[in-house]
């Protein structure tokens, strides 16, 4: 089958590079591996468009993330299709008072006990 003209132009085009970078993030782990990371591929039709979605991507990449395991003395059924909960972590030890979703829960029935490892 022979392509169309409009694949062989889309096929031709020249690609573009779009680097995104966090001075903060940059500055505070300067041995992060961005170095030699391999470049995110994407496609697009315009510039704007993949600079759209580098910047989203930037937004949750470039952020400092933090996972804490919280022990619950308490069995609690979450369930994820009524939608995630968020909880108010607080722990002066860690220096944080942040918003949390859990990242993975388990259940111990026989102990009556949650394990929550919370991602904020």
């Amino acid at each position: 089958m022979a392509a169309l003209p409009s694949d062989i132009a889309a096929a031709s085009r020249e690609a573009v590079n779009l680097t995104w970078q966090s001075a903060t993030i940059k500055t505070r782990y300067p041995g992060a591996r961005d170095q030699g990371s391999p470049p995110a591929e994407g496609f697009f039709d315009t510039q704007a468009d993949a600079q759209a979605a580098i910047d989203q991507r930037g937004a949750l990449l470039g952020v400092e993330r933090r996972r804490f395991t919280v022990p619950v003395q308490d069995v609690l059924w979450i369930d994820p299709t009524t939608g995630l909960p968020t909880y108010q972590l607080v722990d002066s030890d860690q220096a944080a008072n942040m918003a949390c979703i859990p990242a993975r829960f388990e259940i111990d029935l026989e102990d009556e006990a949650t394990n929550l490892e919370l991602f904020g």
